[in-house]
This record gives structure tokens, C-alpha cells and sequence, in this order.
């Protein structure tokens, strides 16, 4: 069948093709018959259009060259052509192929309609009932879906030579049913009953089929009585605990009263009443069910009894599998896919309810959940995962660090001494900044220098003599500005961190007990280590829903002092501060304090000697020092989705 359909299919587009080709030459043919009537045709049009309508162009065409056409209005097909140095006739041919049209031509007017398309209506062949009956065993097998009642007693005739009268009421019905291998007189009945039919044998072997008048609900206990005794079963008054009952509508719909009933029992029942396959695998002994209900299907009522219990369902073909949750066959297996955010911080912030129901396992690559266990919790799971998948906000900061130092030190003095030990050398600067040393030949030079002049004479200075002379000013003003960016996403820090690295150096000794007797020998070792100095910021941002911003900033500063030895690790001086803000989404927030004020003003000289004005300047060494440090921290959070 479906060969025949493809060989057709391909017959009608090559004749379709060959009819294009002839009806494109004729029509070509007819154009080159209008250009003797309307010479203008074979004009050359230049026209460069875009979003105009097929029915504005033809029409734009032809009052260009003076033609006589007739549009069809549902031409409002939009167009983008191009037409430089070619004539109005290939114009039109072009147009008319590219966009089926049909060309009628009368005397001097053309007229230009859409084509009309032509159905090919492909026939049916009768579709084949689908009966195999052996005559060995009288063995019948149907497979019906949806098949014509008379055709499908037809083919059972012609396969068993058995004969089978349908009443005239149902001549026209539709039957589906699906029987393997099982006696004829039970596939007869079996099949009747599935579309709500009677059949009857007489006495000479003729199957009469009608339709069942009876009311379903009397149908159904009838079918359950001769399948098993739940039709003589006594029930319990709808008083006492036990009771249950159930009624089929006509529409298949149930409808369940029952008072702490077992769950088994009224599955059974209503299992049977509905004429349902279903397969036990774990019967669900000692629950009770207590429920009022109407409407409702067979699956609802599965659902309602189960929910909160250990037991499942799962509907397979035309079966209906129940048993427990962990039982082969009902276990569900699923991936549960994250759009919005990284699956691994979800799993630790899974209720405990779900681990012990289901088996979750992480997917990384994939940022998915693989979970296995019953179908309800994986529902109720992947409920939960949705409310969850949110996008989460990313927040972008924008620091700005301001460092402003100020500081002065003048230092002024005159220092002399005796050094036998180490040699003193002439040496210094002079100018701008005074720091000399003079040896005893310099200073003995300087003397020869003054002596002589009036009453002035001194004496010289022994070789150990030394003279230091000092006089110095700095003055420094030093501004730093940074302006990093990091970016974070909401609940999660970020660090930010500006310094240097000294290194010191570490000394072990061991005594190694080689030498008995003489005390042992000293292994020495050593290892450079490295200490940092800062200036720490850690953020950690904390979106709300009116998108207001809550920061936790920590903010730590350290800074090199003077070593204790050359090769000691250098002392160091902290400040530290923390400070909880919350700051609308691109408003900025200044954060201070970290101010450092330092003076210093210290001499040493001869006693009163070193208080006397003038005389201070030679007998003693003063130093005076001040610096004024500032840190500032400018804080900017934005929001970004």
C-alpha cells in the first residue's frame, strides 16, 4: 500500500513538472503575440523595490509602459526584486513562474490571478481486519482497532466457516479488542463484552450478536460474579468500619464510599466492575482507607489511596502494575535538568524527606539530578526543583580605595666624638640637605681656617677626632587611588586584596648525639619565610526582592614596622574593621575611619647647655617628625540579571 501511495506521489510530480514546462513555453509564445499588439511590452523596465506587494508592482509595471492589466487584490504577496535592462515581458514571465500565477490574455488587457491548486485525491484502499483462527485446537486470535463490526464478522466467517449474524442495530458500530490464542466461544463472548454487545450460540452453532440493554452496573457484578464470589460477598452496613461501595456511572466514572476499608479489597472490586487489567506484585495487606468520592477515575483513586504509603502504580499497556515503591517495574527513573543555577549547591539543600525516599545522584555535566523511586516523590521533587531554579542575582562592585599620606621630618644636630677603631672619612651632602661627616684632618683644616682672625685661637683635634653635622628637612604628600571591580553572585564573598611580601629568615639548630663524650655536634638549617602586609576587603552581597542590597564588609589593613635584626621578620601594625550596610542597587556607600595620626619630637644634648638659645644649635640633636595617614573606601553594588 505504501509503495503504491509513493509511486503515484512521484508519477504526479513528474507529470506536474512536464505540464510546468509546456505551460511556461505556451505562455511565453502568448507574450510574444501581445508584444505585436502592445509593443511596449518589450520595453526595458529599471525598478528596485522592497516590501511592496506583488499587486503594487504588476500595477506599478504596467503604468510605467502604458499597459492594460487586471490584478487580482489577494496578490498582497510582499516582494524584494531587482530589475535593471530587462524588458517588461521577461519581467512579467519571471513573476508569474516564481509566483504560480495565471495570465489570461484579451486583445490588449492582461490579467494576472493567483493559481488555482489541484487536489489529488489519493483512494483509500479497505483497511484488513486482522483474524487468524486455527482449526486444530479451534483456536481464534483477533487484533481490532477501531475496525467496521461487519467487516471483522466477515473475516472470522471466511477464516473458521463459522457463521455469525449481527442484529441490525449495530451494523454500523466500531469494535477494538485484542485476543491471543483462546478458545472461539470465549473470544466471541470476551470481544462482545469489551464493546458492550450479548452473544448468543443456539442449537445450530449461528453467534447472534445485539447489543447489551442491560444497565452497566447490573453488567459488571454480573461479569464479576461469574469470574469470582465478590458478587455473593456480604458487606458490612455503612455504619461499621470496613464498609465500602462501589458505583460505575455510564460514562465509566466511579463513585467510592467506604469507612476504613481495606485498600486490597476495594482495588479488587473496582478493578472489576471497570473490567481493568491490572497485575499485583506486593498486595498491600493491613491499609485502611476511609474516602467519599465521585467522578473520579480508576487512576485517582489509586492515587489517593497510595499518597503518603509505601505503595505504588504504574499503567503499562492495558495493565495496571501495583506493588511497592522499591519493587523492579515500578522504580521511576528521571533527570531533572537546572536552567537558572549550579547543581552543586542544591543537593545539601534538599529536604532530608527526599534522600530517604529517592535515590539523587549529581550530573554535573549536564547540571542535572538523576533521581530514582516512585513516581510521586519524583513529582514532588521536581515541584520543589522548580520553585527553587531561580535565576540568581549577580551583583558587580565597584570599590574605590583612597589612600592620602602627609608627613614632615626635620632633623638638626652637631655630634662629635672619639672613634680609635674605625678610621673616619669626609663624606656627605652639603646641599640642599646638610648630613656631613668630618675626620679629624678636615676638622684641623677648618681650624687653620679660623685661626689667625683677631683674638680667635684654637687648638687641633687628635686623629680619633670626628665631627658629624647634621641638618635635614623632608616634606612628602602622597595620594593613591584604585579602582577594582569584582563581581560576586548574591550569598557568596568576595575578596579583594592589595599588598606586599617581606621575607625573614628562620634558623633551626639540632644537636646530633654522634660524639659520645663530647657534648655532640650543632646541625644548623635555615629557610626564608614570607609575611604579607594588606590592605584586605571581603564583600559578601545579599540580594533582597525590592532589589536593596545587604553588604557585609570586612576590612583589614597592615603595614611593615622596623625589623629587630637584619634578618628578623619585621614587626607589623594592623587595623581592622567590619561593618554590616544595606544600600540601594547603585547607590554608594563611604566607609572610613582608618586614620592614622603620628608626631614625634625627640633630641638629645649637653644638660641646660642644650635649652639655651642659639647655643642649643651646637650642643645638641633634635628631631621632629609628623604624618597623617587616610584610608577610604567608596562601595558601589549593581545588579546584574
Amino acid at each position: 500500500m505504501l509503495k503504491k501511495l509513493y509511486v503515484l506521489i512521484a508519477f504526479c510530480l513528474i507529470t506536474a513538472n512536464s505540464f510546468a514546462q509546456e505551460d511556461y513555453a505556451v505562455l511565453e509564445q502568448k507574450f510574444n503575440d501581445f508584444a505585436k499588439i502592445k509593443p511596449s511590452i518589450n520595453e526595458v523596465v529599471k525598478i528596485d523595490v522592497s516590501g511592496l506587494s506583488l499587486y503594487d508592482l504588476i500595477r506599478a509595471i504596467a503604468d510605467e509602459h502604458q499597459l492594460n492589466v487586471d490584478v487580482d487584490n489577494s496578490l498582497n504577496i510582499p516582494v524584494v526584486n531587482n530589475f535593471h535592462d530587462v524588458t517588461v515581458r521577461d519581467a512579467f514571465l519571471f513573476l508569474t513562474q516564481k509566483y504560480d500565477l495565471e495570465v489570461g490574455f484579451m486583445r490588449n488587457i492582461l490579467s494576472f490571478n493567483k493559481r488555482k491548486e489541484v487536489k489529488i485525491i489519493v483512494k483509500k484502499e479497505p483497511k484488513i481486519v486482522d483474524v487468524t483462527y486455527n482449526p486444530q485446537n479451534d483456536f481464534l486470535s483477533i487484533k481490532l482497532q477501531n475496525d467496521s463490526l461487519p467487516s471483522v464478522a466477515q473475516a472470522i466467517i471466511d477464516k473458521s466457516g463459522k457463521n455469525i449474524v449481527l442484529a441490525p442495530d449495530i451494523k454500523t458500530m466500531k469494535v477494538s479488542s485484542y485476543i491471543l490464542n483462546r478458545p472461539f466461544d470465549q473470544v466471541i463472548e470476551m470481544m462482545a463484552k469489551s464493546n458492550e454487545l450479548i452473544s448468543t450460540k443456539d442449537e445450530n452453532g449461528f453467534y447472534f450478536l445485539e447489543k447489551n440493554t442491560e444497565p452497566k452496573e447490573a453488567s459488571n457484578n454480573n461479569a464479576s460474579g461469574n469470574r469470582n464470589n465478590l458478587k455473593n460477598k456480604t458487606k458490612v452496613s455503612s455504619d461499621n468500619e470496613g464498609f465500602y461501595d462501589v458505583v460505575v456511572d455510564e460514562q465509566g466514572f466511579i463513585e467510592v464510599k467506604a469507612n476504613q476499608a481495606d485498600a486490597a479489597e476495594l482495588l479488587k472490586e473496582t478493578a472489576e466492575k471497570l473490567n481493568i487489567n491490572y497485575f499485583i506484585y506486593d498486595l498491600p495487606k493491613d491499609e485502611k482507607t476511609s474516602l467519599m468520592a465521585s467522578k473520579i477515575t480508576f487512576d485517582d483513586l489509586l492515587e489517593h489511596i497510595f499518597k503518603g504509603k509505601k505503595f505504588t502504580h504504574r499503567k503499562q499497556d492495558n495493565f495496571y502494575l501495583i506493588g511497592e515503591q522499591s519493587t523492579q517495574g515500578l522504580r521511576s527513573t528521571e533527570m531533572i535538568a537546572l536552567e537558572n543555577r549550579s547543581i552543586e549547591s542544591v543537593l545539601q539543600s534538599l529536604p532530608k524527606v527526599f534522600s530517604e525516599k529517592v535515590e539523587i545522584k549529581e550530573f554535573i555535566e549536564l547540571n542535572s539530578l538523576i533521581v530514582s523511586g516512585a513516581k510521586s516523590t519524583i513529582e514532588e521533587l521536581k515541584l520543589y526543583i522548580q520553585q527553587i531554579d531561580k535565576v540568581v542575582p549577580l551583583v558587580q562592585i565597584e570599590v574605590i580605595i583612597v589612600q592620602y599620606n602627609k608627613s614632615y621630618d626635620i632633623q638638626t644636630g652637631l655630634k662629635a666624638g672619639l672613634d680609635r677603631l674605625n678610621q673616619t672619612t669626609t663624606q656627605g651632602v652639603l646641599y640642599p640637605t646638610t648630613d656631613m661627616s668630618l675626620n679629624s684632618s678636615s676638622v684641623n683644616n677648618l681650624i687653620d681656617a679660623f685661626n689667625g682672625l683677631g683674638f680667635i685661637k684654637l687648638g687641633k683635634v687628635t686623629d680619633a677626632f670626628y665631627l658629624n653635622l647634621q641638618m635635614l628637612e623632608n616634606n612628602s604628600i602622597i595620594k593613591i587611588e584604585s579602582t577594582p571591580k569584582i563581581a560576586t553572585l548574591s550569598g557568596h564573598e568576595a575578596n579583594l586584596s592589595i599588598g606586599e611580601t617581606s621575607y625573614y629568615f628562620e634558623q633551626n639548630n639540632r644537636l646530633l648525639q654522634n660524639n659520645i663524650g663530647t657534648g655532640g655536634d650543632i646541625l644548623q638549617s635555615g629557610t626564608w619565610k614570607p609575611t604579607e602586609a594588606n590592605l584586605s576587603v571581603k564583600i559578601k552581597p545579599f540580594v533582597s526582592t525590592d532589589e536593596n542590597v545587604t553588604l557585609n564588609i570586612n576590612v583589614e589593613k597592615s603595614s611593615f614596622l622596623g625589623r629587630a635584626g637584619e634578618n628578623a621578620p619585621p614587626g607589623k601594625a594592623s587595623q581592622k574593621f567590619e561593618s554590616l550596610v544595606r544600600v540601594r542597587n547603585n547607590e554608594m556607600v563611604l566607609l572610613g575611619g582608618l586614620d592614622e595620626l603620628k608626631k614625634e619630637n625627640s633630641g638629645t644634648g649637653v644638660p641646660l647647655i642644650s635649652r639655651i638659645p642659639i647655643l642649643k644649635w651646637f650642643t645638641s640633636s633634635k628631631k621632629k617628625s609628623k604624618g597623617d595617614s587616610k584610608l577610604h573606601i567608596f562601595i558601589k553594588p549593581t545588579i546584574v540579571y
